[in-house]
Formats: structure tokens, C-alpha cells, sequence
């Protein structure tokens, strides 16, 4: 009987294979922690945990239609963070929502910088910053500081801070994400973020080729701090008039202070990042390849520069995410969960799913369209107990 079941099965699923695999197994869909409980924020701070305690954590929903993913976060993730020690600011819910384009493509032109404020999102929702603390010496806009090292009293133990408007993000490594999802060298990273252009953001680990041999290797940044004690050159040559000069190189404004401190070396780091900090390559999610960034790391675990994204993003930005103007169409938009008949999402398909299945079901909601095809019937029905019967997406 279990095997006529599972041949059962087996017609079922290759019937609604097409619909299904529209949704299913799709990196920019399937990477995102979604919070389907009642995950909050936390902190080991009394006065910041109650506040925290009152905000949903992670990724609230993803939709998605041909073109994008749709992201609603609040930006606070379901972890410890805070306080933030000499910081005026508090993490608030942001009410995310962006886009991530589902077939990014390469910026052909000029590229984009990646200016100051959100650069993407985390797979928890939170905040990704550039590697800028949008202060420069003197305010004269020329050596602009380094947020990891000019701001880094304020880094919580998980890595991050809030922004003045309140938005919790990282510059530099998420350690505490990064725990969590397993990035620690014993195999591929996995994707730790998206881009606004929509190219994936894996942690510090990759093949050392990259067309997917070599054995994992710890992804090292292609840019190193110049060989300078005074600041009068940019890292292009460009020689400074004297009114634009940096400070000296000193205890108290070391080198790699200011982002101009660094210099781009073509293929000097492993994996030979580029100086976007990705590369071209074969990596589990994407077997057929896909550009990429990595979170970069020193030999000690500490944040290497340009810490996630280069000064410019490789691809073409979906520039409504920056100016926080996304909008969700009308039609066309599916609600994405990881696997559809674990309805009650306790990471297994058994009894426990029927009941609220065909609750939905019977009441025509969204959430009961287990095959993706747009509608909810019968087919729904057959889908279901066919992954049911199969233990699981």
C-alpha cells in the first residue's frame, strides 16, 4: 500500500511539477527566515527587550510574480541585539518592503555606487549599509570614514547598530546570523542576503574555483590598505591640493580608516573577487552559476573590507527599494511558503496539516493554492496529499 502511495504520489507531483517548481526550490524565494510563529525581537538589555519584545521579528511574508520577489520585514530579527554603547539611537520596526528582482542583470554602463542608507536586506530582513559612516574629514566629502572601524564601539555583540532613523543593519559581518545559519568553513556558505540589484550575498565561504571545485575556501577580499603615511593621494592617483589633504596616518587615524585607505587589486584575494566583492561562479543554490557576493572575513574572524558589497553594485538596482516606493501589483502576485502542505509549519507534513488545509480550502484562500497554478480546486487537493504522502517538500 506505501508503495502504490507513493507512486501515487510520485504522478501527482510530476503532473503539478510545472506550477509548482514556478516557486519551489527558488533561491530568492526559499531563503528567506519567514516567521510563521510568533517570533520577537529580543535583546539582553532589560529596557531594549521590552521594546523589542513588542516587534514581530524577521521576514513577515514573500510574494512573488514572474519578475520579483516581494520582501515585508520589520527589520528586527529574532535574536539578541543592543545596546549599542555611545548611541543616541534604538531599533524600530522599519516596515520594509522591497523588491528583489528574480532575473538580475549586469549593469552594461557606468555602475552603480552604493550610496548611504539600505543597499539590501539580510535573509532575516535586517538592514544591509555600505562600508561608509557618511562622515568624511573635516566635512570636506574626500576621505570618507570607515564605519567598521571609526563606528565600531557601537557594533553590538550580533555585529550591527541602528541608524539614526532607527534601522537596525549591518556594515560588516552579521556574526550572530551567521552562526546561525551555519556559515563556519565546514561547507558552502549559505545565502546570508540580497543585493538591490538581486544578485545573492553568500557568507565567507566558497569553492576555492569557481566553477565549483577546488574544495570550500575562505573567500578573501581582493582590496588592500596602500602603502601610505600621509593622505595626499586618492587610490586613482589623483594628487590632492593641500586644502584636501587626509591626517596622517597615526594611532588615532590608522591606516584603513578612511575608505580611501584601500586600494582594488585585481585577483589578489581567493576566489578572485572582484571589486564589487563577487564573482561569477557555481555555488549549491545556483549549479549552473550565478554572480555573487561574500561577506569577507580576516584569517581571525574579523570584517575585511569591503565587508559585503564594493563601493559600486555589479548589477542593474531596482532603485525603488533605496527611495522606499515599491509597490506590490494588483495581479499576477503569489504568497510564497517553503514548502505548501506543511500548513502548520512545524517542519513536518502529517496530520497535524489536514485540518487547516482544507479549512483554507473550503474558504478559497490563497494560502490552499498548493500547486501555484493561481487558483485553488481540486488539483490543490491532489498536490497536497501527494507531498503529504511523501513526508515533506
Amino acid at each position: 500500500m506505501k508503495t502504490q502511495t507513493r507512486m501515487f504520489a510520485s504522478l501527482v507531483l510530476a503532473a503539478a511539477g510545472a506550477s509548482m517548481a514556478s516557486a519551489q526550490g527558488v533561491p530568492e524565494l526559499s531563503a528567506w527566515i519567514q516567521n510563521f510563529g510568533d517570533w520577537r525581537g529580543s535583546s539582553t538589555n532589560a529596557t531594549l527587550n521590552t521594546s523589542l519584545r513588542a516587534i514581530q521579528a524577521d521576514v513577515q511574508q514573500v510574494r512573488y510574480s514572474a519578475t520579483n520577489a516581494y520582501i515585508n520585514a520589520t527589520g528586527v530579527p529574532d535574536y539578541n541585539i543592543g545596546p549599542w554603547a555611545g548611541s543616541p539611537n534604538t531599533a524600530a520596526n522599519q516596515n520594509t518592503l522591497a523588491r528583489i528582482p528574480r532575473s538580475p542583470q549586469a549593469q552594461t554602463g557606468a555602475k552603480t555606487a552604493t550610496g548611504l542608507g539600505a543597499i539590501g536586506l539580510m535573509v532575516d530582513g535586517t538592514q544591509i549599509y555600505n562600508a561608509s559612516d557618511a562622515r568624511s574629514y573635516q566635512n570636506r566629502n574626500v576621505w570618507h570614514q570607515n564605519a567598521c572601524i571609526a563606528e565600531a564601539g557601537s557594533f553590538d555583540v550580533a555585529g550591527g547598530h541602528p541608524s539614526p532613523g532607527n534601522a537596525y543593519h549591518y556594515h560588516g559581518q552579521p556574526r550572530t546570523l551567521r552562526a546561525r545559519v551555519g556559515d563556519d568553513g565546514s561547507r558552502h556558505s549559505p545565502i546570508i542576503g540580497f543585493a538591490f540589484d538581486g544578485f545573492p550575498i553568500y557568507g565567507s565561504y566558497g569553492y576555492a574555483n569557481a566553477n565549483g571545485t577546488g574544495g570550500v575556501v575562505r573567500m578573501v577580499s581582493s582590496y588592500r590598505t596602500r602603502a601610505i603615511t600621509q593622505r595626499t593621494t586618492l587610490p586613482n592617483g589623483t594628487v590632492l591640493a593641500a586644502a584636501n589633504y587626509g591626517p596622517a596616518v597615526s594611532t588615532t587615524f590608522p591606516i584603513g580608516y578612511y575608505l580611501e585607505d584601500w586600494e582594488f587589486v585585481a585577483s589578489s584575494g581567493s576566489g578572485a573577487l572582484d571589486q564589487y566583492n563577487g564573482r561569477f561562479e557555481v555555488t549549491p543554490e545556483y549549479p549552473a552559476g550565478t554572480y555573487a557576493y561574500h561577506i569577507t572575513i580576516n584569517a581571525d574572524g574579523t570584517s575585511a573590507y569591503p565587508f559585503i558589497i564594493g563601493p559600486s553594485y555589479y548589477g542593474v538596482v531596482a532603485t525603488d527599494n533605496t527611495n522606499r516606493s515599491v509597490t506590490v501589483p494588483a495581479t499576477g502576485v503569489d504568497r510564497y511558503y517553503p514548502c505548501p502542505a506543511d500548513y502548520n509549519q512545524d517542519g513536518g507534513v502529517d496530520g497535524d496539516d489536514i485540518s487547516p488545509f482544507f479549512s483554507d480550502w473550503s474558504n478559497g484562500a490563497d494560502r490552499a493554492d498548493v500547486n501555484y497554478d493561481g487558483g485553488v480546486d481540486g488539483q490543490d487537493v491532489a498536490s497536497f496529499f501527494a507531498i503529504w504522502a511523501s513526508g515533506g517538500c
